[in-house]
């Protein structure tokens, strides 16, 4: 059985990519963003998709900022 995160990992990906990040470590850093993501889930006791929302929000933010 496949972890259903996976099937965000391009997605996620692309967005990395158009803030600018090279392929190869745009899915890096997608891939860290969502093992993040189901730690902050798991410690805060809510929905990954809610963590994940919560990390892309920081990343934008951080990137509206440099």
């Amino acid at each position: 059985m496949t972890d259903p995160a996976n099937d965000y990992v391009g997605e996620l990906t692309q967005i990395f990519i158009n803030l600018g990040a090279a392929e190869d470590s745009a899915e890096v850093m997608a891939r860290q963003l969502l093992k993040r993501a189901g730690q902050i889930a798991e410690e805060r006791g809510i929905s990954k998709v809610e963590a994940t929302e919560t990390l892309l929000k920081q990343v934008f933010e951080a990137r509206q900022q440099a």
